[in-house]
C-alpha cells in the first residue's frame, strides 16, 4: 500500500510537470496570435513568437522521452515504455513535428495569414489537435491510473477518475486552447449588448446587415457559455462535487486569455472581471449546493451558472459604459445561454444511473419500509 501511494505522488508530479509544459505551450500560442492581430506587417515564419512556440515544443518532447525511458523496463520494447497516458502525449509531440514541417512549407508557398484564415488554416488546425493531446496528458494519466475513492458521480456516471491537481490544470488548459481556437466567436472579445442598436421592422432596407451583429453576439453567447460548461459537466462526470474554484478557472482561461491577445480593450476588460466576479460568487455557492442538487437538478444548477456569469457580465457593462441593447434583447441572451447550459447538463447525464440520496446509504430502510 505505501509502496502504491508513493508510486501514485510520483505520477502526480510527473504529469504536473507535464502540464506546467504545456502551459508554456498555451502561452505562447496566444503570444502568437498576439503577434498575428497587432503586428499585421508579420511575413516570415521565424520570429520570436514561433521561438517560444517551438522551443517549449523541443522542451516537452525532450520530457516526454525522458519519461518514457525511465518507465521502460529491461527488455521491453521502447513503443510499449510509455507510462498510462503518455502514449497520446507521443503522438502528440510527433504531430506537432510534422504539423510545424507542413506549416512552414505552407507559409513558404502562400503566405503568412493575417486574419481569420491563421485561425482555420489546416496546418494550424492540426497543431491544435496535436496540443490537445499533450495538453490531456494528465487527464489521461489519472483515467488510466483509477484512484477513484468514489462508486459514481454526482452525473451518476462511474467514477473512474482521480482528478489530480495536474488533470484539473490539464482542463483548464484544454479550456484555455479551445477558447484560442473559437476566439472570433468569444462573447469576451466583443463588445455585445454595449454596442449601438436600433430594432428595424421587418421589409426595412438594411434590416438584416443592422441585425447581423446583433446575431453574431448571441451565437458568441451561447458558443462561449457551451465552452465553459462542457468542461465543467466533464471535471463533475466522475467526481460526486465540483473542485473548487472549477468555474473561476475556466471563465479565466476562456476569457483572459483571449482578452490580453486581442489588446486589453476597455469592453473586453469589463466583461472578463464582470463574468470573473460572477466565477468567484458561482464557486462559493456550489460548496453549499446539496449533493442530491448535482444529481437530479444538475441541468438547474448549470442553468444557474450560466445566468450568473452572464448577469455579472451584464453588470459591468452597466457600470464602466451602459447596455444599449433593449432588455428583450440582453435578456434574452442570459435565457438562452442558460437554457444552453441546462441542456448540456441533461445531455451528459442521459442514461446514468440515479445515485441514491446520501440519507439513505450505507444500509438501512428508506422511507417506502423496503431494506435498501
Amino acid at each position: 500500500m505505501l509502496e502504491t501511494a508513493r508510486n501514485t505522488r510520483t505520477d502526480s508530479r510527473r504529469d504536473l510537470v507535464t502540464e506546467l509544459l504545456g502551459l508554456w505551450l498555451l502561452l505562447a500560442v496566444f503570444l502568437d496570435g498576439w503577434a498575428h492581430i497587432n503586428l499585421p506587417s508579420l511575413e516570415t515564419f521565424f520570429t520570436p513568437w514561433h521561438a517560444a512556440l517551438y522551443s517549449g515544443m523541443l522542451a516537452t518532447a525532450a520530457w516526454t522521452a525522458v519519461v518514457i525511458w525511465r518507465n521502460r523496463t529491461p527488455g521491453q520494447p521502447l513503443l510499449q515504455a510509455a507510462p498510462p497516458g503518455y502514449r497520446g502525449t507521443a503522438v502528440g509531440v510527433v504531430l506537432f513535428g510534422l504539423a510545424g514541417g507542413l506549416d512552414l512549407l505552407w507559409h513558404e508557398l502562400l503566405g503568412i495569414e493575417v486574419s481569420l484564415d491563421a485561425l482555420v488554416s489546416p496546418t494550424h488546425l492540426l497543431l491544435g489537435f496535436s496540443l490537445f493531446l499533450i495538453l490531456g496528458t494528465a487527464v489521461r494519466s489519472a483515467r488510466a491510473s483509477g484512484h477513484s475513492t468514489t462508486k459514481h458521480s454526482a452525473a451518476g456516471h462511474p467514477a473512474d477518475l482521480a482528478w489530480t491537481p495536474a488533470a484539473m490544470f490539464a482542463v483548464v488548459l484544454m479550456t484555455g486552447l479551445g477558447a484560442f481556437f473559437l476566439v472570433y466567436a468569444s462573447i469576451f472579445v466583443r463588445p455585445g449588448p454595449t454596442a449601438e442598436f436600433t430594432p428595424l421592422p421587418v421589409g426595412t432596407p438594411g434590416r438584416i446587415q443592422a441585425e447581423m451583429p446583433v446575431i453574431i453576439t448571441l451565437m458568441s453567447y451561447l458558443l462561449t457559455t457551451a465552452l465553459i460548461v462542457a468542461p465543467f459537466l466533464f471535471t463533475l462526470s466522475s467526481a460526486r462535487r465540483p473542485t473548487r474554484g472549477i468555474v473561476t478557472l475556466l471563465v479565466v482561461a476562456a476569457a483572459w486569455l483571449p482578452v490580453v491577445m486581442i489588446g486589453l480593450r476597455p469592453y473586453s476588460i469589463a466583461g472578463a472581471a464582470g463574468a470573473t466576479v460572477a466565477a468567484v460568487v458561482v464557486d462559493l455557492l456550489l460548496t453549499r449546493v446539496p449533493e442530491v442538487w448535482l444529481t437530479r437538478r444538475l441541468p438547474a444548477v448549470t442553468a444557474g451558472i450560466a445566468a450568473l456569469l452572464w448577469t455579472g457580465q451584464l453588470v459591468a457593462f452597466a457600470v464602466t459604459d451602459a447596455i444599449r441593447w433593449p432588455v428583450s434583447l440582453w435578456l434574452g441572451a442570459v435565457v438562452l445561454s442558460a437554457a444552453v447550459a441546462g441542456g448540456l447538463a441533461l445531455l451528459s447525464s442521459w442514461g446514468a444511473r440515479p445515485v441514491p440520496d446520501a440519507t439513505y446509504q450505507g444500509g438501512g430502510t428508506a422511507r417506502t419500509g423496503q431494506p435498501l
